[in-house]
């Protein structure tokens, strides 16, 4: 319980110092905290602690913002925009599942995992996304139907900005990478 309430004062007193700061550096270090496994077993349980506690969450916030939603705007950049044949069909799922139930990030490995642009392009999204949750000191939760999660959430019109920020970002970086550099490496 003290472990708890330690983190949580830590988070509060960095929000408290500059929650542009520290939603720039939450979104900046959430992809590389789920890709080594420091996600599950450090940054859930803190969310869910602070939602026992309050309701929603800083890093619920940063969670749907500079994960699901890059994810899906990854996925979405895929089916309209694929570099190669068949990752439309493997990226429609990803784009369904992540706006639909607000979880399966997992679903953008494939396309960052083969592209540093699109790796890169996940990070610094997210680091927007989290900036913009900082701006609008928003609380709230990813594992929702991202349409509902607004509704959730400290700020709707903050999260929706926030969450159309790292989607759009993130998309666009994709299309990029697919359509520009990718016909450059031909």
């Amino acid at each position: 319980m003290q472990a708890g309430e330690l983190v949580r004062s830590g988070i509060e007193g960095a929000i408290a110092f500059n929650p542009i700061l520290a939603g720039t550096l939450s979104g900046l270090l959430i992809w590389p905290a789920i890709l080594g496994g420091v996600y599950h077993a450090a940054i859930l349980p803190i969310v869910l602690f602070e939602m026992e506690r309050t309701g929603a969450s800083f890093l619920g916030a940063v969670d749907l913002v500079s994960l699901v939603m890059v994810a899906a705007g990854i996925n979405l950049a895929h089916v309209f925009f694929p570099k190669q044949r068949g990752q439309a069909a493997l990226a429609a799922p990803g784009v369904t599942i992540n706006l639909g139930f607000g979880t399966f990030v997992e679903s953008a490995y494939p396309f960052m995992f083969s592209s540093k642009v699109i790796f890169a392009g996940a990070i610094v999204s997210a680091g927007l996304g989290g900036m913009m949750v900082g701006l609008f000191d928003v609380r709230g939760t990813a594992y929702l139907p991202t349409f509902m999660a607004p509704f959730a959430s400290t700020d709707a019109f903050g999260l929706v900005v926030s969450m159309l920020v790292a989607f759009v970002c993130a998309f666009l970086v994709t299309v990029v990478a697919n359509r520009v550099l990718g016909r450059a490496a031909r």
